[in-house]
């Protein structure tokens, strides 16, 4: 009897040492699995502000290449042989610059993302007559002429809004390829 109680309080010995081992090992995986998962999101949150800093850098050397990439405004040679045009920005400031008629939308649009008051994502309205100047397909290579822009004509700046993220970065590289 004696031989069965020693025998059965090894037995429970060995598993009670066993859960006991058991137990360990799974609070040892799940601090691992924590610290893992901290140290994931901290890593995300990095990667965010670095990819967020690159964004921000591209955008600045983008601005910078079209600034240097227009050409100076066109000497003036008489009214009829350019175009006096005025960019009103969100911000309510006004930047006048000259253009040849010949300049296309493509050039118009170019020139307002240069500005540094401009908005990353916009429309060009003209004020009279109202209309949307488009920023899409072969409207892009019409001329001023075409289009019916006149000197002294005020193009409006307009913030476009985009709703989710996904669509912001695709418009986005859209207008810096358009513009490049």
């Amino acid at each position: 009897s004696s031989g069965i109680n020693t025998e059965y309080s090894s037995q429970m010995i060995m598993q009670e040492q066993d859960a006991a081992y058991q137990e360990s090992l799974r609070q040892d995986q799940e601090r691992a699995r924590r610290k893992k998962e901290e140290e994931d999101a901290i890593r995300r949150i990095q990667e965010e502000e670095e990819r967020k800093q690159r964004e921000k850098e591209d955008k600045i050397n983008s601005r910078e290449a079209l600034r240097r990439k227009l050409k100076e405004s066109p000497v003036e040679q008489t009214p009829e042989h350019t175009l006096s045009l005025l960019f009103r920005m969100p911000t309510g400031s006004r930047i006048s610059r000259k253009f040849l008629p010949c300049a296309t939308i493509q050039d118009i649009y170019n020139f307002a993302l240069t500005c540094d008051e401009c908005p990353n994502f916009f429309t060009l309205v003209s004020n009279f007559p109202k209309k949307i100047l488009p920023c899409e397909g072969d409207f892009m290579m019409k001329t001023c002429r075409e289009m019916g822009i006149q000197s002294s004509t005020t193009l409006f700046v307009q913030e476009t809004c985009l709703d989710d993220e996904d669509s912001s970065e695709a418009s986005e590289a859209e207008v810096l390829r358009l513009t490049l």
